[in-house]
């Protein structure tokens, strides 16, 4: 909320949709959202849980996905934005940087400027957007179902081969 209070300033038309169930921070997000000047307040719309027909809707249309996350499990919003061309920046936290490779920009999420000038470069800059989606479509060929499945099978004939180690009753 702090970075799209930072970017509202230099871009008018831009809103900031924010969805998703309640979190531990949602308090503090309405009190950020509050302490807004009206102007930008009247730009943040807080929907709450989306079923899978509107996220998609909301990642296609989105200009850039802002994923300020603290605590991701493992980043799945970042690769459904890239998969429909929506170029990401994201936080440094957890696995986000590894799952987003080089197809997104990662910054500390912890200083809402750095998050900001990010979030307005992926909106202003043409060719960092190109760069990003075109690169952003070439990393979620890294997590293809296929690419999992070949993984798994090849893991376990890995562990089938392997000697077992030394334990209690061998």
């Amino acid at each position: 909320v702090r970075a799209f209070d930072a970017l509202a300033g230099h871009d008018r038309d831009t809103h900031l949709v924010l969805a998703g169930a309640r979190g531990d921070e949602s308090d503090r997000i309405t009190a950020a959202v509050s302490a807004l000047d009206p102007a930008v307040a009247g730009r943040v719309h807080r929907l709450g849980p989306v079923d899978e027909a509107t996220k998609a809707w909301l990642l296609g249309h989105a200009a850039v996905l802002a994923y300020p996350s603290l605590d991701e499990g493992f980043g799945f919003p970042v690769l459904e934005a890239q998969s429909v061309g929506t170029p990401v920046v994201a936080s440094s936290a957890g696995s986000i940087p590894e799952v987003a490779g080089p197809a997104a920009v990662v910054v500390d999420d912890r200083r809402p400027e750095a998050f900001a000038d990010a979030l307005w470069h992926a909106l202003t800059d043409a060719a960092a957007r190109r760069d990003l989606i075109e690169a952003g479509h070439r990393n979620v060929e890294r997590f293809s179902w296929d690419r999992t499945a070949d993984g798994l099978v090849g893991l376990y004939h890995r562990a089938l081969d392997a000697p077992l180690a030394p334990g209690p009753g061998r």
